[in-house]
């Protein structure tokens, strides 16, 4: 019975910790520790459809192989279109890299020849869909350039989320304002609502279906809305397999070949 009593009050004592601890963690802290803020990450090799749908309704599907690497170094990426026919070849290349500019590159093969994303494109939509490239490429919303407020805690997607109201701390910021749902007990987020500085809503970015890869928890469906034109991205995760990848994949170079 001892036993039993005390194993009681340790989990007791356990779960008010937590409780407590959710309670007061501030915005930015939450903001700041967020497990990823990309709609594509980790590391490995991931096989997917991405689909765009247009306001009528109407879809069109591509198949796309995403090569990822994330680690101490920085973030990097490069993805390549398999089909259909009149985008197989297409190659994007994305280097997040601790201490350097970000950097990205397009490469179409109709004319043979990568081009640099220049900064002021990175939020022009990538490909026709709802994401740009900033998006596809980089974080949604990075701590740094971001202040976050903490408001009151919801349930959004089955589980219980903080909810951050995310305000730019320059014009260099995508968005203006950001409002964040994220998973307490997992740290990512569950869904992102991008604003301008009227409050009114632009896109809405919804992850579900986590599972867990390596060790970490990966979204399967990511869904960017576009609210103004009534347009989608859907983005369906088929696989993900853990394996070294050669820093050579991600390389101008590599987009050539």
């Amino acid at each position: 019975m001892r036993i039993r009593k005390a194993l009681l009050l340790l989990l007791s004592i356990l779960l008010l910790s937590s409780v407590s601890y959710a309670a007061d963690r501030s915005g930015q802290e939450i903001l700041d520790d967020l497990a990823f803020s990309n709609v594509l990450s980790g590391s490995g090799v991931a096989e997917l459809n991405l689909i765009t749908e247009n306001a009528r309704g109407q879809q069109r599907k591509y198949s796309v192989k995403v090569y990822l690497k994330s680690d101490d170094a920085g973030d990097r990426q490069f993805l390549e279109y398999l089909s259909p026919a009149d985008v197989r070849g297409t190659k994007f290349l994305s280097l997040n890299l601790e201490g350097q500019e970000d950097q990205m590159w397009l490469y179409l093969p109709a004319i043979g020849r990568e081009r640099r994303i220049a900064s002021h494109m990175t939020g022009d939509s990538f490909m026709g869909t709802d994401f740009t490239y900033e998006e596809i490429g980089g974080n949604f919303a990075r701590s740094g350039e971001y202040s976050a407020e903490r408001l009151a805690d919801e349930v959004e997607g089955g589980v219980t989320c903080y909810v951050l109201d995310l305000t730019a701390l320059s014009d260099a910021a995508l968005y203006e304002r950001i409002r964040m749902w994220v998973w307490q007990t997992e740290n990512v987020p569950v869904k992102v609502e991008f604003l301008n500085s009227a409050g009114v809503l632009q896109k809405t970015l919804t992850l579900s279906d986590f599972r867990e890869v390596a060790g970490e928890l990966v979204p399967h469906s990511v869904v960017m809305a576009d609210n103004v034109k009534g347009t989608r991205t859907i983005l369906e995760i088929l696989s993900v397999s853990e394996e070294e990848i050669s820093e050579d994949v991600f390389t101008v170079r590599y987009l050539r070949r």
